[in-house]
């Protein structure tokens, strides 16, 4: 099943991002346990890395399974959050439920496959990204609609950017990045993450560029999957489907709600 395949490559590539984010600074805490066939991972109380992923892909979830996570995240400051997925035994959304987790956002998941032929087509105004630094400050200044950051707030990019197997793409304006976004293929599967556009330059077709490049790129080199997340009826959703790729599942975050 195309959507469990996915999932598995979600889950390893969490697992990228976790140690990248030990790399970068080995003082933070960054870890992880494996928990009924999902990852939940910890990189910081605010950080979306701090999420467990793929729970009840293997069979049953147990209420020491969602124990053990609660107590992961909680005993770290962080509040526990756990993604719900068609492909998750159906017992995963009871015990969630039991133990004091609440359904909340939804990101949709959508899926390019085929030859990509249709959907791809290489940019000679995307590069390779020259100076991670700089595309990570970019990358966090569009995401985040500002013109200044805060320290720190460039480190999921820079997490991203550097996990292994990550190629961080830009277009630049003379010297300043000005659009970001990056991928990874493993095997035949590809995963595009990361679009961001400073606000100054939107509207331009940017985002659109960098999503058919990515997808030429990763046609090149072999994949015949590229898979995408996007909140539901979002610009960047309508971008995707522009494209070619179609939804595939929705996903939900479930969140332990705190005591009265």
């Amino acid at each position: 099943m195309i959507e469990a395949a996915i999932l598995l490559d979600e889950i390893d590539g969490a697992r990228r991002s976790i140690e990248a984010a030990r790399r970068l600074d080995p003082e933070a805490g960054a870890t992880s346990i494996e928990v009924a066939g999902g990852v939940a991972g910890f990189t910081g109380i605010d950080s979306p890395f701090s999420q467990a992923l793929g729970v009840g892909t293997r069979g049953p979830v147990t209420a020491s399974d969602i124990a053990k996570i609660t107590e992961f995240y909680e005993s770290r400051g962080a509040t526990p959050m756990v993604f719900v997925t068609p492909a998750a035994h159906s017992s995963l959304v009871s015990e969630l439920a039991e133990a004091g987790y609440a359904a909340g956002d939804r990101e949709q998941t959508l899926l390019a496959a085929g030859d990509l032929s249709g959907q791809g087509r290489r940019d000679d105004r995307i590069d390779v990204a020259k100076d991670i630094p700089a595309w990570a400050k970019a990358s966090a200044m569009g995401f985040l609609e500002r013109e200044e950051l805060q320290p720190g707030d460039d480190v999921i990019a820079l997490v991203l950017a550097t996990a292994q197997g990550t190629i961080a793409l830009e277009v630049r304006d003379g010297n300043s990045v000005i659009a970001t976004g990056a991928m990874s293929v493993i095997g035949d599967s590809a995963a595009l993450f990361a679009g961001s556009t400073l606000t100054a330059f939107r509207r331009q077709g940017w985002h659109t560029a960098l999503i058919r490049d990515r997808v030429a790129r990763a046609r090149e080199a072999g994949a015949r999957f590229v898979r995408a997340t996007a909140g539901p009826e979002s610009r960047s959703e309508q971008n995707f489907m522009r494209c070619g790729f179609v939804r595939l599942y929705a996903r939900v975050l479930w969140e332990k709600r705190a005591k009265p």
